[in-house]
């Protein structure tokens, strides 16, 4: 601290620091209503609310290209994807944080157990200096095929016999023999389960804390991007092994639910059943964010708090039943891109930002990369590296999103007026202050070049789903964000000029984004 200083100069060297790493923590399918420092009073995320407390919360965060592929593609290449393509690989002329920081001080390592981002020849761990997978998830599970399952265990015992029979006892149709399948992969692995030590988010979050106490060379700066498919399903959290209610559910009678058809909930799913998957998530969640939390304690361990850029957040949330939870649907079974799905947390911990703020200003996925090179003082940098061999070294001037440094210290109060969200080729949405708006092109898209790009991803991958379908409602639909949050009543006929404003907003911006 310089000898002297005053309050304010204090104020601005602090404001501007840098800092000399970086981690970012993706925790896959977690919705943001689900935490306490969201607003939950219901689930329990002690860890999660201590970061949020010295970090920045987020409150208007929001995926674009959904699901979990382009929202990945997004996050590496800090440019939007819903107006280029969906569900498919890095291509030669994405250029990831993992390309930009290759040649320069940064040791870069990526430690996941998402099996989509690990699909043959999509290359989503191009250019890390260490990759650790953790197999097991939805995906991967088939290689599990062959393993012996214990006969007192069957798959219609984690699930309701409702959702999967009729009244004869008869397969409904083909989600219940999928479903079945799926569930009969899993329990060949988590059969072997004893302790939450066993669950995916402890396997995947105790190999990034050894490679940070063991792994990483002490003397370099890092970047440490960690990926954890839980809180995704099966929803599978300690009371489900142990046999025991699940605390935020305790007085439920029936099989738990650890997976349902990729089916609309009508018929087929009771409020009762869905209001115990809730509960179920919720138990997930909270048994992820004790892991984080151990992740959190071995930083502070290390001394790497006060040096090192945090970023959590996720690829989306999950439709979870009608009215506040959802619009009808289980899983993500339709290209739908209502709130409850592209509403995302992002906390951000800055070392000498503002600890506790909360920023109401829109911002997205895009943002988070050129947010990461702005915190280790390479966005401003022009400076290229010389590799000594004559190989490309790559920048960061093509990218869409723009730092949150700026709006984490004050010097702005918002980035953009707008978000944008959907799927590739089947649904644009636009959220406002004050609207949202959300225009379903599946089923003329094919009829337009402009409005389609090049369609590259089939209906059985633009979800990675089994069973989903693209069945879309029959109008666009214009919602009131600040009286109808959960988009409840569609304002289509009632306010058809803001409609018609916010649907040439939208096309504008997708179009702006095609050129660039």
């Amino acid at each position: 601290m310089p000898y002297g200083a005053t309050p304010v100069f204090l104020e601005e060297h602090m404001s501007k620091k840098v800092v000399k790493n970086a981690i970012f923590i993706m925790l896959d399918t977690l919705p943001f209503n689900y935490l306490g420092c969201y607003g939950s009073n219901v689930v329990k995320t002690p860890n999660l609310d201590r970061l949020g407390r010295n970090a920045t919360i987020f409150e208007n965060a929001y995926s674009e290209g959904l699901p979990t592929i382009p929202v990945r593609r997004c996050l590496m290449t800090g440019r939007f994807t819903l107006p280029y393509g969906g569900w498919k690989p890095l291509e030669h002329d994405d250029t990831t944080l993992a390309d930009v920081l290759w040649g320069r001080k940064w040791q870069t390592a990526l430690i996941y157990d998402t099996p989509p981002m690990r699909l043959p020849k999509f290359g989503y761990s191009r250019g890390f200096d260490y990759v650790q997978f953790l197999p097991g998830h939805e995906l991967d599970h088939t290689s599990y095929s062959e393993v012996p399952l214990d006969p007192t265990w069957k798959a219609d015992q984690f699930t309701a016999p409702g959702m999967v029979y009729n009244e004869k006892g008869e397969l409904i149709d083909d989600d219940s023999r999928a479903l079945l399948e799926e569930l009969d992969l899993f329990l060949r692995q988590f059969q072997k389960r004893r302790t939450d030590a066993d669950s995916y988010v402890a396997k995947v979050t105790s190999a990034a804390r050894k490679w940070i106490e063991e792994g990483r060379d002490k003397t370099r700066p890092f970047f440490l991007w960690l990926d954890s498919f839980d809180p995704h399903e099966p929803w599978d959290p300690p009371s489900v092994w142990a046999g025991e209610p699940c605390p935020y559910d305790p007085d439920y009678k029936g099989n738990p639910i650890v997976l349902t058809p990729w089916t609309p909930l009508e018929g087929r799913i009771t409020e009762r059943e869905a209001e115990h998957v809730r509960a179920l998530c919720m138990e997930k969640i909270t048994l992820t964010d004790k892991w984080v939390g151990k992740l959190l304690d071995t930083l502070e361990r290390e001394g790497l708090m006060d040096e090192t850029l945090i970023v959590v957040t996720s690829d989306h949330g999950q439709p979870m039943g009608y009215g506040e939870h959802g619009h009808g649907i289980m899983r993500k079974c339709r290209p739908w891109p209502y709130e409850e799905l592209v509403h995302v947390p992002l906390i951000v911990h800055m070392p000498g930002t503002k600890p506790g703020q909360r920023i109401k200003g829109f911002v997205q996925n895009a943002d988070i990369m050129p947010t990461i090179l702005d915190a280790v003082g390479l966005l401003h940098n022009s400076e290229k590296p010389d590799s000594g061999h004559g190989f490309p070294v790559y920048d960061w001037s093509e990218m869409h999103g723009e730092s949150l440094l700026p709006l984490m210290r004050g010097e702005k109060e918002s980035i953009r007026d707008h978000a944008i969200a959907g799927y590739f080729g089947k649904a644009w949405s636009i959220i406002t202050e004050d609207y949202s708006y959300i225009h379903w092109i599946a089923s003329d898209v094919r009829d337009s070049f402009i409005l389609r790009g090049e369609l590259n991803d089939s209906e059985e991958m633009w979800s990675c789903t089994a069973g989903a379908k693209v069945i879309v409602p029959e109008s666009d639909e214009l919602f009131d964000r600040r009286t109808d949050p959960f988009q409840l009543k569609n304002l289509l006929k009632e306010k058809p000029d803001i409609a018609e404003q916010l649907l040439q907003k939208l096309k504008l911006r997708i179009g702006e984004l095609r050129s660039s």
